[in-house]
């Protein structure tokens, strides 16, 4: 069965940072070839003069916008749209439309058209409106891959819970399985209602850039979050092929960044602030496991989070380098930990939440983690005041590592 794939992989084959692709289709060269010139600087411009023609170029470019002559010789634009959203129901289509043709442009917007523009268009206008419109393929694009990711991402989780069901053998494991999928399946759940009513407003208003941007900001926030759960399964499916850690050099602030933006979308659920600052490590590389030093963060965070106030809560995440080691902060101005219970709380199944809210598994597997990249975790809390936890893992150094 499929797990989750790869963001918009089976959409489009536009490479990071290759400009969008927009295809014109008018039978006419003056505005053809005006509309090409306009847009050539910011877009990757492809023209046809037919409408068979311009299938083609779709069929083979996935273009990020489709601007199309209604009147045209042979196969007009209205058949045209028709056949276009066979081949590809996401992308963006507008109707060039000229005098006494405005009823037809109307008559494309029902039939699946995007928008139309009138011949002779208005430049600043033209520029507009692709601008906006390639935006809505991007975000359509991204939304039904997500759609995808996460009915496969059910799926997956169903076998395999039903799968290890019964395995005494892997009674801890499942119970920190539970505990790791909790936050991103918390943080997609929220997103997606997040998600529905930031697409409602879109729809309400089609050239809000702001709120398109959010609704994309909650579409990114639900792809990393389901790529976390898909790598856990990965993880606990290898638990009897061998515990060893998959080391390899990642860059720290890259990945503090991902982890921030899923920290934000939890701290936005649950309406606290939360406090990044990682300038200090610009640069920096660390030799980790990719799955399981992420989900040391996240079960710090998470533990943060659980211990805030009602109001007024803020939780942060701040890391630098010291010494050759990378140090990072996750600090909470929640109600701390009394000072008879901080030398247990990395034991197992010992937690100080109300009952039925925690495992007792989140800093015990944190700790672990941590060891095993050569780390440590320490803990400093004041009842009343808040907490900070410290992790802290060496820094890898390209010119020693093979001394």
């Amino acid at each position: 069965m499929d797990t989750v794939t790869d963001v918009r992989s089976r959409e489009t084959t536009q490479t990071p940072g290759s400009k969008p692709r927009v295809v014109i289709i008018d039978d006419e060269l003056g505005p053809r070839e005006s509309m090409r010139m306009l847009l050539k600087q910011n877009y990757e411009v492809t023209t046809a003069d037919r409408v068979e023609q311009g299938l083609a170029e779709v069929q083979r470019l996935h273009p990020d916008a489709v601007v199309m002559d209604i009147r045209m010789p042979g196969v007009d634009g209205i058949e045209g749209l028709r056949r276009i959203r066979k081949l590809d129901p996401a992308v963006s289509v507008i109707m060039l439309t000229g005098y006494g043709t405005l009823e037809t442009a109307r008559s494309a917007i029902r039939l699946g058209a995007n928008d139309y523009l009138k011949k002779p268009f208005d430049t600043t206008e033209m520029l507009r409106v692709i601008a906006d419109n390639v935006r809505r393929t991007e975000f359509n694009r991204r939304k039904s891959e997500t759609e995808r990711n996460l009915h496969n991402l059910n799926e997956v989780l169903m076998a395999e819970l039903e799968d290890k069901r019964n395995m005494a053998r892997l009674g801890q494991a499942s119970r920190e399985l539970a505990h790791d999928l909790q936050n991103p399946l918390m943080v997609v759940i929220g997103s997606v209602e997040l998600l529905s009513s930031e697409l409602r407003k879109v729809e309400a208003s089609l050239y809000s850039s702001d709120r398109s941007d959010q609704a994309m900001e909650y579409i990114t926030v639900i792809e990393q979050s389901l790529a976390r759960c898909t790598e856990l399964l990965n993880v606990w499916r290898n638990l009897g092929k061998g515990n060893e850690l998959e080391l390899s050099v990642c860059h720290l602030h890259s990945m503090l960044e991902n982890l921030a933006l899923e920290a934000r979308a939890m701290a936005r659920e649950r309406d606290v602030r939360f406090d990044f600052e990682a300038d200090g490590v610009r640069g920096v590389d660390v030799l980790v496991d990719k799955v399981q030093f992420p989900r040391t963060l996240m079960n710090l965070i998470g533990n943060g989070l659980d211990a805030l106030p009602p109001e007024n809560g803020v939780i942060g995440l701040k890391a630098e380098v010291k010494d050759g080691q990378v140090i990072l902060r996750i600090s909470d101005n929640g109600h701390g930990i009394p000072r008879d219970k901080q030398q247990k709380v990395f034991e197992p199944y010992f937690t100080t939440k109300e009952e039925g809210k925690g495992t007792g598994l989140g800093l015990f597997i944190a700790r672990r983690i941590a060891e095993r990249h050569g780390g440590s975790i320490e803990l400093e809390s004041e009842p009343g005041k808040g907490t900070t936890f410290t992790l802290q893992v060496p820094r890898y150094d390209a010119e020693t590592a093979g001394d």
